[in-house]
C-alpha cells in the first residue's frame, strides 16, 4: 500500500537547518577565544531544537489527516520512528560515558535512569532527562507531545489558526509560571543532590517546548486554509525570521525585551521561517544539501555528538571563526556520512517494519468485517 503522505522537500529543508544550528553550538563550544557577537549568536544554535519542534508538529498534523490512522496506528508509526536510534544511542552512550556523576546525574546513573530512558518515559525527572544519552531532553519532549496528540492536536485542527496562536499564548503564560512556581518549590521534593539541574530541568521539561508544537500545528491549519500567499509576503517572513534570530541572542540578558522567553521567541521567529519555505517554492534555502542533511538529522542528532568527542585538535590558524568554519565544516560532513549509514541501515528498516506491522494490524480488524 502507498503511503499517502507526500514529502515536501521544505520539510527536509527545515530539518537539515535545525540540525546544522545544533551541530553549531557544540562545535562553538571547543572555542574559548570566539568573538563575542559570533559566540553569542551561535550560543543560540541550540535554539534548533524549538525548530525541530514546530517542524514536527507541522508534520505529525500533515500525516495524521492524510492516514485517518487509528491511536494505536499512530504510536506504533512513531515508535518505530524514534526508538531504535535511540536505544542504540543508549548502548553506545553508556559505553562512552560510563556510568558515573555528570551534569545530569550528580550521583551516577543506575538502573533507573537507564529504564527510564529505554522506556521513553526519561523526561519527568530532572536526572533522566539528558544523564543518559547527551541531548536527550529534546527525544523526551517529543516523545510526551506523541502521547498526547490523539487528544490534544484534533480538537485544535478543529479550530481556526488564529485561535491556535492564542492557544499558544495561554500555553506560553501557563508553562512559564507553572515552570517558575515548581522550579522555586524544588528543594520541597527534589533531593539535595538534584536542586542544581532543577532550573535546567523547568526549562527544557515539556510544558515550556509545548507553544513550539502549537505553533507547527497551526501552520499546518493555516496551510489547509490558504493554497498560496503571495510569493513577497514568503520573501518578507523568511528575512524577518532570520533577522529575528539573529537578534534575539542580543537581548536574552534583558529579560522585557523578550517576554515570551528566549525558547518561545526563537519558535515564533521559526514559524516565520516554516511559512516562508511553505510558500516560497523556489526559495534557494530548500538546497539539495539542505534536504539531504534533514532526511538524516534524527540520526546526526545523537552522532554528532560522538563525532565531537572523538574529534581529533587541528592545529589553529591564529583566526579563531576560521578555525571554527573548518571544525564545523569537517564535523558536519562526518556527522553526515555516518548518519547517512545509520539513516540506510537501521531507521530506514525500522520504519518500514513499523508501516508493515501497522498494516497487518489492518487487515486484521477489515477481515471480519469481510466475513
Amino acid at each position: 500500500m502507498s503511503d499517502p503522505v507526500r514529502r515536501f522537500s521544505y520539510i527536509d529543508a527545515l530539518r537539515g537547518y535545525a540540525i546544522l544550528l545544533v551541530i553549531a553550538v557544540h562545535t562553538s563550544q571547543l572555542f574559548s577565544d570566539l568573538p563575542g557577537p559570533l559566540a553569542t549568536i551561535l550560543n543560540q544554535g541550540a535554539r534548533g531544537v524549538q525548530l525541530f519542534f514546530v517542524t514536527s508538529a507541522f508534520t505529525l498534523s500533515l500525516s495524521w489527516v492524510a492516514r485517518h490512522e487509528t491511536a494505536a496506528d499512530f504510536f506504533m508509526r512513531r515508535l518505530f520512528r524514534i526508538a531504535p536510534m535511540f536505544w542504540i544511542a543508549i548502548i553506545f552512550f553508556l559505553w562512552l560515558n560510563g556510568v558515573g556523576p555528570s551534569t545530569y546525574a550528580p550521583e551516577g546513573l543506575g538502573l533507573r535512569q537507564i529504564v527510564l530512558n529505554v522506556l521513553l518515559a526519561h523526561g519527568f525527572w530532572p536526572d533522566t532527562m539528558s544523564s543518559v544519552v547527551p541531548g536527550g531532553w529534546s527525544v523526551a519532549d517529543e516523545v510526551i507531545f506523541y502521547l498526547l496528540f490523539p487528544l490534544m492536536v484534533p480538537p485544535l485542527l478543529k479550530a481556526s489558526w488564529r485561535s491556535l496562536f492564542t492557544v499558544a499564548v495561554i500555553a506560553i503564560v501557563v508553562g512559564a509560571q507553572v515552570s517558575r512556581l515548581l522550579e522555586a518549590l524544588s528543594y520541597l521534593f527534589l533531593p539535595s543532590s538534584l536542586e542544581s539541574i532543577a532550573g535546567i530541568y523547568f526549562s527544557q521539561w515539556f510544558p515550556r517546548q509545548l507553544p513550539c508544537f502549537i505553533f507547527g500545528v497551526a501552520l499546518f491549519k493555516f496551510s489547509t486554509e490558504r493554497d498560496s500567499v503571495p510569493e513577497w509576503l514568503a520573501k518578507s517572513a523568511c528575512v524577518l525570521g532570520i533577522a529575528l534570530m539573529l537578534v534575539f541572542p542580543f537581548l536574552e540578558g534583558v529579560k522585557h525585551m523578550l517576554p515570551l522567553g528566549l525558547a518561545t521567541s526563537y519558535g515564533i521567529a521559526f514559524s516565520l521561517f516554516v511559512f516562508s519555505l511553505m510558500y516560497w517554492p523556489a526559495s534557494p534555502l530548500v538546497s539539495s544539501a539542505a534536504v539531504w542533511i534533514g532526511k538524516v538529522s534524527y540520526s546526526a542528532y545523537f552522532v554528532h555528538f560522538a563525532v565531537l568527542y572523538r574529534f581529533p585538535p587541528l592545529p589553529p590558524t591564529g583566526l579563531a571563526p576560521l578555525d571554527f568554519a573548518i571544525v564545523y565544516a569537517m564535523v558536519v560532513a562526518s556527522t553526515v556520512a555516518i548518519s547517512f549509514l545509520t539513516y540506510r541501515f537501521i531507521e530506514t528498516p525500522m520504519i518500514r517494519l513499523g508501516s508493515t506491522l501497522i498494516e497487518a494490524r489492518r487487515a486484521l480488524r477489515i477481515r471480519p468485517a469481510k466475513a
